[in-house]
């Protein structure tokens, strides 16, 4: 029996189009589905990398020195560990949805910050939107806040861009902790 050679011309265009028709015809098939973003999961604790970051002139009082993220379903707890201008260490918890419904922590037990979280399209960072009101001797301020959290050096680093608006004016940081 012989066979039939197609000429090598023809097949140089046919390949690439089959292939292309088989990429666009797979996702719709019956039980079988493109991959999507895998969900980070941020769980671990965070080592502040100073040399890393971008904290700006005043970035430095935002970045804490440790956090411990847990995340678990759709609850993202995380604890701040930080020093205060004066020297004292202090640390603070923040307990979120990852639904993206409000969610309202108590920092000090005096300040009210009030966030959302949601995942971003393809699932590889969050997005932490807050309003923080800060009251100090009867001085009242409100910041409001973006921070955009994602891993990098394959799970090794975190990376939080924060943008903050008061009426003082705007801050971009990139803030980066290292895995402990």
């Amino acid at each position: 029996m012989k066979t039939k050679r197609i000429n090598p011309e023809l097949k140089r265009i046919l390949i690439p189009f089959f292939v292309s028709l088989l990429l666009l015809i797979l996702p719709f098939a019956s039980g079988h589905s493109m991959p999507v973003g895998k969900k980070v999961n941020l769980s671990g604790t965070w080592i502040l990398n100073e040399q890393k970051s971008d904290l700006g002139e005043y970035g430095r009082m935002m970045a804490s020195e440790k956090i411990i993220i847990l995340q678990k379903g759709k609850n993202f707890k995380m604890d701040r560990y930080s020093t205060a201008p004066t020297g004292e260490p202090y640390n603070y918890t923040e307990n979120y949805t990852l639904d993206g419904e409000e969610c309202i922590n108590k920092l000090e037990n005096i300040w009210t910050k009030k966030s959302t979280v949601v995942w971003t399209d393809k699932k590889s960072s969050l997005t932490v939107t807050s309003d923080l009101n800060l009251s100090f001797e009867g001085n009242e301020m409100n910041i409001k806040s973006v921070e955009i959290m994602s891993l990098q050096d394959g799970g090794k680093s975190m990376v939080i861009k924060s943008t903050s608006s008061t009426e003082y004016g705007d801050m971009v940081i990139t803030i980066v902790y290292d895995l402990q």
